[in-house]
């Protein structure tokens, strides 16, 4: 799985709110193993100080979720959209399962 981690408009702090970011995404490859790409975008509101993050998971060749945060802390940012992220990957795959094993019981039912 690769991990790409984008700032904008970022202040002295870049190396560890990228490792940290990274850290996290790591996560979800624990957990979703079918995910093949994470893209997270880090923006920085010097005026209102704050932070947002964006969070893009690729599955299998298409994009599975898009989740975005704010708040006035980096890695609460982070934090929160990385678990907006799971959140969303969990339900497609309970819904994926879901649709197959419907797909063969109605496949049984018919035989």
């Amino acid at each position: 799985m690769s991990i790409e981690v984008t700032m904008r408009h970022s202040d002295v702090r870049i190396e560890s709110m990228k490792e940290y970011a990274e850290k996290r995404m790591a996560l979800l490859k624990e957990r979703f193993p079918k995910v093949t790409k994470v893209a997270i975008v880090i923006d920085v509101d010097v005026k209102k100080h704050m932070y947002m993050a964006e969070v893009v998971a690729n599955r299998l060749g298409e994009t599975a979720v898009g989740a975005k945060e704010f708040s006035e802390s980096a890695k609460s940012v982070i934090d929160a959209a990385a678990a907006r992220a799971e959140r969303q990957l969990l339900r497609m795959r309970v819904k994926a399962r879901k649709g197959t094993v419907r797909k063969q019981r109605a496949a049984s039912a018919k035989n």
